[in-house]
Formats: structure tokens, sequence, C-alpha cells
């Protein structure tokens, strides 16, 4: 597969693409990152996030709020799309 392609998710919710370099959608999210989503996913709470991965809770968010800006998106919702279309979750 060639890597210079890119990797492009169509935003339904308001038509906008999330153009990545194929080589960066793996490297995209900090591993601590991948992990806090996939409990986001699960549909864990910053308060039971910080506990299981023994970290504070205002470190949880500044996490979920790297997460929305890498991959352009407003909420946990779309991240969690977005992150399962381009195979990190």
């Amino acid at each position: 597969m060639d890597t210079s392609l890119s990797c492009t998710i169509l935003n339904s919710a308001d038509g906008q693409t999330l153009e990545l370099e194929k080589q960066n959608c793996n490297d995209l999210l900090s591993d601590r990152e991948k992990e806090i989503l996939q409990l986001i996913n699960k549909g864990k709470m910053s308060k039971d996030i910080a506990q299981t991965l023994s970290i504070s809770i205002n470190t949880v968010n500044r996490h979920r709020q790297n997460i929305l800006e890498k991959l352009q998106v407003n909420n946990s919702i779309e991240a969690c799309r977005i992150a399962k279309e381009l195979h990190l979750l």
C-alpha cells in the first residue's frame, strides 16, 4: 500500500473531510490517547478512566481534548466513529 496517499474520512455530521497522510494514520494518536479513547468508547467517564489508569482527571481531560483536536471533531462520539473508520480502535 502506498503510504503517500491520503486517508480521507467524510464527517457526515457537517460535510467536512478529515485528510491525513496514510503513514500518519496509525501514529495519529499516542498509545495513551488510544487507550483513553478505547475506554471512552466503552462508555467510561473521565473519573473512571482516571481511576483505571491511575492518572488525574485533568490529565484524562487533556488527553480527551488532544484526541478531539487531532481527529478534528467536536465530541467523543464523533472521535470514536472516526477512530473506528481509521482502524485506531
